[in-house]
């Protein structure tokens, strides 16, 4: 469902960002690569979430280190599926065999580079929550 309602947008941005035609017939490009995408990283971080509070019995679901180790290893799950996204949205016309479009040293880095930012995000957010609902509790009660 989550996909279903957010690619329009995804793909609205992502083809202007590429200056590339939007159209209604183009919003809903690379569906299917996108939810199997979405549901692998949702699989692989419920299953990295278990074997790391397995390892890691002192963590909680919540706490920032298990959200990071657990994005990167969901990107890193989920990751030859956006690979496939990235293929299918080629512009017309342009397209690339996919042995010229799949470079394993650029995957290996934009994957690694992305699993690493979306964790560091998440993570901190996760950081900073607890504190900032406090204070802000705090100034609505005086």
């Amino acid at each position: 469902v989550f996909t279903t309602a957010t690619l329009p947008v995804t793909n609205y941005r992502y083809r202007k960002s590429m200056q590339l035609e939007v159209k209604w017939g183009n919003i809903y490009e690379a569906y299917w690569p996108t939810v199997i995408r979405d549901i692998v990283y949702g699989i692989c971080r419920n299953y990295c979430t278990i074997w790391t509070l397995a390892a890691a019995p002192g963590w909680k679901a919540t706490s920032p280190q298990v959200l990071f180790i657990v994005v990167i290893l969901g990107c890193l799950g989920s990751a030859p599926f956006n690979e496939w996204r990235g293929f299918l949205l080629q512009a017309k016309g342009q397209e690339l065999s996919f042995k010229d479009f799949f470079k394993p040293s650029n995957f290996v880095r934009s994957t690694g580079l992305g699993a690493f930012k979306q964790a560091i995000a998440l993570a901190l957010g996760y950081w900073c929550a607890p504190p900032v609902t406090k204070f802000v509790r705090g100034l609505l009660h005086h």
